[in-house]
């Protein structure tokens, strides 16, 4: 290198950047090509995209075909947020050039990322016939088809790059356990996964080895992968509603409840946990705490149907009818269940045409359902149309015909 060019990049490693780039660029003025070329690839690592461009574009006119300048303006189109002119520029390296290989790499890179996922296949496949024991080119290959969920492919090429020492920094042991993981071979993944994280500790992987083994039923080795990743990202919200199902699974229900409450300290928004939290509750008997969770969820969001079902039911049980009505009232709900949950709460309160106003608005929801025809029967019967309720509980005695208080009813009328 330069030592003109040397003393430059000293300037402005160590902060005098105003006057170490003036000195570059009165060197430029008067630079061979070769340094020309690496105060491009400078200009490049210091984000300078189109000061290298410029001069890159110099020096490919003055060498089309020099590969390593095509390659370099390819990176530099793609800096500047120029595919369309990077997949120019790669496609004039020709196939007997030493850099063919790389360029077919990052053309596949580029055609993928535009959608084109067969064109990327396409010069990757061909690439890899060229070199089939190039380990860089069946690890873009592998790389490709785990990313396009074409796991089992995948695996094939990975286990191949095992022991290649060119690739020690990917952990290949983690990507074949992923991709063995997404083929549905989960004891084997589990084997790798082991492996690799012996090697490096990988918060993703971690995630992926507890998934992994929840699906054999290892629950306590979900617990031990997620608690570990805890430990090192608190912040994994993703973690916490499979380390209490993990939990769960063991029959560690308050330790399940703790993990959830300790995700919403995490992420106070995440409905999913705030839907566990009211579930764990329940599962304890802490009604009052299940309640509290659904109000924050719903608060979080009004139209969540199944929230609101779940604190519909713990009023229920606790028969606070009034409440139910005022609740589903004040949601407008026109989920057909819940206005069931309405219509029913309306006889226990003893406003039968409301409820009878109801059950006919939702009828068609629930003509296959022996309860709700019975109901809506009784109310009819009530209100004083045999004709209507007859016809609604022979409909629920046709689905279900052991109900023998129900036909022995229907033989008195």
């Amino acid at each position: 290198m330069n030592e003109q060019l040397k003393w430059a990049i000293d300037l402005v490693e160590n902060g005098q950047y105003e006057q170490g780039l003036e000195h570059i660029k009165r060197l430029l003025q008067d630079a061979d090509e070769e340094t020309a070329f690496e105060i491009a690839t400078l200009y490049q690592e210091w984000g300078m995209a189109q000061e290298a461009h410029k001069i890159l574009v110099r020096l490919q006119k003055r060498h089309p075909n020099d590969s390593h300048i095509l390659m370099a303006l390819a990176e530099i189109e793609i800096d500047l947020d120029k595919e369309d002119q990077a997949i120019d520029w790669l496609l004039n390296i020709h196939q007997l050039d030493e850099n063919y290989l790389s360029a077919q790499v990052l053309l596949a890179d580029l055609y993928q990322a535009q959608g084109l996922e067969e064109a990327a296949e396409r010069r990757l496949t061909d690439a890899h016939k060229l070199a089939p024991h190039e380990p860089v080119l069946t690890f873009a290959l592998a790389e490709f088809y785990a990313t396009t969920g074409q796991a089992a492919h995948a695996v094939e090429l990975y286990k191949t790059l095992i022991h290649e020492p060119a690739l020690e920094h990917e952990n290949i042991e983690l990507k074949l356990a992923e991709a063995l993981s997404y083929s549905g071979k989960f004891e084997e993944a589990l084997i790798y996964y082991k492996k690799g994280l012996e090697e490096t500790t990988s918060i993703d992987s971690l995630f992926g080895y507890a998934v992994t083994a929840m699906r054999v039923g290892q629950h306590r080795t979900a617990i031990q992968a997620l608690e570990e990743l805890k430990d090192i990202d608190p912040q994994y919200s993703t973690l916490y509603p499979l380390l209490a199902s993990a939990y769960e699974e063991e029959g560690a229900i308050d330790e399940a409840l703790e993990t959830i409450e300790s995700g919403i300290k995490v992420d106070e928004f995440n409905e999913q946990l705030l839907l566990e939290a009211a579930d764990l509750s329940m599962k304890v008997k802490d009604s009052p705490k299940a309640e509290h969770y659904l109000k924050e969820l719903l608060n979080i969001d009004p139209e969540n149907t199944d929230a609101l079902k779940k604190l519909v039911e713990i009023k229920r049980e606790q028969e606070a009818f009034d409440e139910i009505i005022s609740l589903l009232n004040d949601e407008q709900t026109t989920d057909p269940e819940l206005l069931w949950y309405l219509a029913s709460a309306y006889v226990e309160d003893d406003a039968l045409e409301k409820a009878r106003d109801i059950y006919q608005q939702i009828v068609s929801h629930f003509n296959e359902n022996a309860v709700f025809l019975k109901e809506y029967g009784e109310v009819q019967w009530q209100l004083g149309a045999p004709d209507e309720a007859a016809a609604l509980f022979e409909q629920s005695l046709r689905l279900d015909p052991e109900n023998d208080d129900l036909r022995a009813f229907l033989e008195r009328i």
